[in-house]
């Protein structure tokens, strides 16, 4: 399949908020997304359009030829280092390469800088394909806020 990959602008919002919403109530998210469906549902349209806007960060989405898009990936500057968020793949858009063409936008989006992400310890399927992309731990994990006992790991790409 082929995908336009872009950027998400300020007139998506109803899109990406569709997008992710879909992304927030799939069987994966409890491992992939802090962010609780029912908080995100109660956005306003003014947070939508910004999350969109890009201005703040960035949203890059693969626009497949029939004009519905297949997946996501967030990324924003903290420090000097880019962070990648909300990583998401439609079912039926995963394993057609378009998780890895969104990450190859977001690493160029982040221009040199460092990439870091987090990838949680029972997402071993994401953390491979981390790693097939460059991406080392850093040795930093966090506790998942829904479970203390479990963690999510660090990872990080050195780009430039």
């Amino acid at each position: 399949m082929t995908y336009t990959i872009r950027q998400t602008r300020r007139e998506d919002w109803e899109r990406l908020r569709e997008l992710r919403l879909a992304a927030l109530q799939d069987p994966i998210a409890p491992m992939a997304f802090y962010e609780p469906y029912e908080e995100a549902v109660r956005l306003t349209r003014g947070e939508w359009e910004r999350r969109a806007s890009g201005r703040e960060s960035a949203t890059f989405i693969g626009e497949a030829e029939s004009g519905s898009w297949g997946g996501m990936v967030g990324a924003f500057v903290k420090h000097r280092v880019v962070h990648v968020v909300g990583v998401y793949m439609l079912p039926e858009h995963r394993g057609t390469g378009l998780a890895r063409e969104l990450m190859r936008a977001a690493i160029e989006w982040a221009g040199g800088h460092e990439v870091r992400l987090r990838v949680h310890e029972n997402n071993k399927r994401a953390a491979r394909f981390y790693e097939s992309l460059g991406f080392r731990p850093t040795g930093g994990s966090d506790a998942d806020p829904r479970d203390p006992a479990l963690r999510a790991f660090e990872l990080s790409l050195k780009t430039g």
